[in-house]
């Protein structure tokens, strides 16, 4: 083998390892990022019942840097962001209801869920047990 051959072939075997470290490095980087996203989205859509929670409000402050690459999402959050600053004498009683489906709609978008199947009226809706056990246990001790 002559010299030439043998720095082509260290060559071509670092160049082709570098690149496989590169294109893994991209896609474990965005593989990553989407699963924040996901589970900012998680604390979102399973808190939205109780907005007072830590939980939630700690997802709503998330949603500035971890979907700063989205801008439906940041416009939305922000829009959101006004109907909550506006007095509830100064804007119609579902303008943050529609403004929150807004967002969330925008937030799954972004992380691949598409959510034409879904009505506005499905995202406002919670699951929960205790109001119907909470009146069931009322109406059996009475």
């Amino acid at each position: 083998m002559t010299t030439q051959a043998i720095v082509v072939t260290f060559a071509a075997s670092l160049l082709s390892g570098l690149i496989g470290v590169l294109v893994s490095f991209y896609f474990f980087n965005r593989l990553e990022k989407r699963k924040v996203k996901i589970e900012t989205a998680r604390k979102i859509f399973g808190s939205k019942h109780d907005m007072q929670s830590d939980a939630f409000t700690e997802a709503m402050n998330e949603i500035m840097i971890i979907f700063s690459d989205s801008d439906a999402v940041t416009n939305a959050m922000e829009e959101l962001w006004e109907i909550l600053e506006t007095p509830i004498t100064s804007r119609g009683e579902s303008a943050a209801d529609q403004k929150m489906v807004k967002l969330m709609k925008n937030i799954c978008r972004d992380i691949g869920i598409e959510p034409k199947q879904l009505t506005d009226a499905y995202y406002l809706r919670c699951f929960t047990t205790k109001q119907a056990l909470f009146a069931k246990s009322k109406n059996v001790t009475n």
